[in-house]
């Protein structure tokens, strides 16, 4: 099968990529860096009309710009040509379709990078197309926010963590799990209307506890200074608004504190064990 995964050159859209190749399937890199696999040179600015559709039996898209950060904008990087891409790969005869969307895509959701996804999500659903929503995802050497929570811990002896309520816990997935999952979606999409799938580890872990697993893995001695979210996020946007990008965005505190605390009504892909973050 040949399969087109946008921001193939990013963190999750690089292990999905291999993923595929692992499975014998030919993986079609859509990204705007060259990696492995055939390259087409990709961005959400590209018409997605002058896309080889004609190679395509599969599309899996991943591609997100974390660089805007009012509302407006996001709307106009993210939202709009992600509707226009998978619109345009069901016209064009593609019949499997799977957009990647976060654990933090939840109807009440607060943070612009959840609103966005789930915005995605309600277009693309009557399209046929599978909704995935990961957790935060993990591995050796994580991206997102768990590479942030990783750099943090690596770089400061003392931690400081958000205090909140429910210890701010939070739904972890491992990047080869994610990736497997996403590999079974597509070998067995039915060609119908669309569906929404969690995919990770059923229990939340407190963020104090992840970053004290980091810290063990690591191999690093580390003492933990608890600050109440507020601050925070005061902090932060104090930060952005300088014109300074911080380790951590405020976007992304956001989606820590007002997360999503159990699990929804969907499923998950294809049954896969999604394994614990801690052992």
């Amino acid at each position: 099968m040949r399969v087109a995964i946008t921001g193939a050159s990013g963190y999750v859209g690089g292990k999905i990529l291999h993923a595929f190749q692992s499975q014998g399937h030919e993986g079609l890199s859509w990204s705007r860096r060259p990696c492995p696999g055939h390259w087409t040179p990709f961005d959400l600015k590209t018409d997605p009309r002058t896309l080889p559709w004609d190679q395509v039996d599969a599309l899996v898209h991943t591609a997100y710009d974390f660089a805007p950060r009012d509302w407006d904008n996001i709307y106009a990087s993210n939202v709009k040509p992600s509707i226009a891409l998978l619109q345009a790969a069901r016209e064009a005869g593609v019949r499997r379709l799977v957009f990647i969307s976060s654990i933090s895509s939840f109807e009440g959701t607060r943070s612009n990078y959840g609103r966005a996804k789930l915005m995605i999500e309600e277009a693309v659903l009557p399209l046929g197309a599978a909704v995935v929503r990961p957790g935060l995802v993990w591995g050796d050497q994580p991206g997102g926010v768990m590479g942030s929570l990783q750099k943090l811990v690596e770089k400061l002896p003392l931690v400081p963590y958000l205090h909140g309520s429910g210890g701010l816990a939070q739904f972890l997935v491992h990047e080869d799990d994610l990736s497997r999952a996403i590999v079974a979606l597509v070998e067995k999409l039915p060609t119908g209307g669309g569906s929404v799938h969690e995919a990770t580890h059923p229990d939340p872990v407190p963020l104090l506890q992840i970053l004290k697993e980091i810290a063990h893995r690591s191999d690093r001695a580390r003492c933990y200074l608890p600050i109440p979210w507020q601050v925070a996020m005061c902090g932060l946007k104090t930060i952005e608004a300088s014109g300074i990008n911080p380790l951590f965005r405020s976007d992304s505190l956001v989606g820590l504190v007002h997360r999503v605390s159990t699990l929804q009504s969907t499923s998950a892909p294809h049954a896969i064990d999604f394994r614990p973050y801690c052992s």
